[in-house]
């Protein structure tokens, strides 16, 4: 079974896969062994803490390495029942650098779901040749992460939110030509802003939540985009 190899000294996230949608995320801290040829999904966020919510367990610390009070389970693995537990995460932006200690075909989907350093971003693109589904929520990023993005030619699914990205900086993504769901739900952008979609021969829908559009833009872009279920809000 192959290894995933994360920081020792925190927890900078959680990992799923198929077949664990009964069990709890596992944390991903210090070496996670992870079933063969399983599609891995890593959802990004400092971790500082993670508690039973039932009572029926006192806490996992988080330290140097996770630990576990009681007989809930090896160190980073989090519980049986998902519901069970609360994971709280730190405000602390993440340094991405880490991702280049996986195998670069590992991730099948990432989840950034805080702010992150902005430097650091670029180490998304080690994960290209495995990274199908990416989410940037709440990250602040701005236009500068978006030739990283651009160059994750194997995605088939996008969705941001709570970024900084511009219409001009967006168009960049019409190099992303598997994409079949596209959700770029920034209040930075307009309706001109997804001029690039039509360049994208495999879409199948494009979220703009958020997106200030007027009903007579919406309805323009409808038009331009006719086999594109164009979803507003």
């Amino acid at each position: 079974m192959p290894s995933l190899r994360f920081p020792s000294d925190q927890a900078v996230g959680t990992l799923r896969w198929l077949g664990s949608e009964r069990a709890a995320p596992m944390l991903a801290t210090g070496v996670v062994t992870v079933p063969d040829e399983a599609e891995i999904s890593l959802d990004v966020m400092l971790i500082e803490s993670v508690r039973r919510v039932d009572g029926a367990s006192r806490a996992v610390h988080i330290s140097s390495r996770v630990q576990v009070d009681g007989p809930d389970g090896p160190a980073g693995c989090v519980a049986e029942d998902s519901e069970s537990w609360e994971i709280t995460g730190g405000t602390q932006p993440v340094d991405l650098g880490f991702l280049r200690n996986l195998p670069a075909g590992s991730i099948t989907g990432l989840h950034l779901r805080s702010p992150i350093v902005p430097e650091s971003f670029p180490a998304v693109a080690h994960l290209a040749p495995g990274l199908r589904r990416l989410c940037l929520a709440c990250s602040d990023l701005t236009d500068d992460a978006l030739p990283t993005v651009a160059a994750l030619r194997g995605l088939v699914y996008l969705q941001s939110w709570g970024n900084r990205f511009t219409g001009t900086g967006v168009q960049q993504l019409a190099s992303l030509t598997r994409l079949e769901h596209l959700y770029l739900e920034e209040e930075t952008l307009s309706a001109a802003a997804f001029d690039f979609a039509a360049s994208l021969p495999r879409l199948a829908c494009l979220g703009l939540q958020d997106v200030p559009l007027s009903a007579a833009e919406l309805t323009e872009l409808r038009q331009r985009l006719p086999s594109v279920d164009v979803r507003w809000p």
